[in-house]
């Protein structure tokens, strides 16, 4: 089981999870931590490492957040570094976190993580883009 800890900018995990359980309804091993004004890498690491302190025997943690080299990154990555039961995702957005729920008990942290790299990148539509390809597609088949 894999244990998944959204971090962010100000208010931005708040956000995300309760969006989240709008569509999933709630998930103890899903979790905010937001990196709140005020608050410096000090605070947030400490934040990370109750977590991680607080994991059963054989249970992972994912930590996904908003941006590469920020705060929540930083902190999280002196939390994770050199433990092979823990990693770290950035650029988190609410579908990342859906796939994490339906997936965290089914696959292993390192499964896990190539699943939702792969999901994200999958999950970036351009709308014109999009509707190219549905022409092309309606094309083909008028000449058929």
């Amino acid at each position: 089981m894999v244990k998944v800890i959204i971090s962010g900018h100000g208010d931005l995990s708040l956000g995300i999870v309760d969006a989240f359980e709008m569509i999933f309804g709630h998930d103890n091993e899903v979790k905010a931590i937001p990196f709140e004004k005020g608050e410096g890498l000090p605070q947030v690491q400490a934040k990370f490492a109750r977590e991680t302190e607080q994991l059963s025997d054989g249970e992972e943690i994912l930590f996904l957040v908003d941006v590469y080299g920020g705060t929540p990154y930083n902190a999280a990555a002196q939390v994770v570094y050199g433990r092979a039961f823990a990693d770290i995702l950035t650029g988190v957005n609410l579908p990342m976190v859906l796939e994490a729920a339906i997936n965290k008990n089914q696959l292993s942290l390192v499964d896990l993580v190539n699943h939702l790299q792969r999901v994200a990148r999958e999950g970036i539509k351009c709308f014109t883009e999009e509707m190219n390809h549905v022409q092309i597609m309606d094309n083909e088949e008028d000449l058929l």
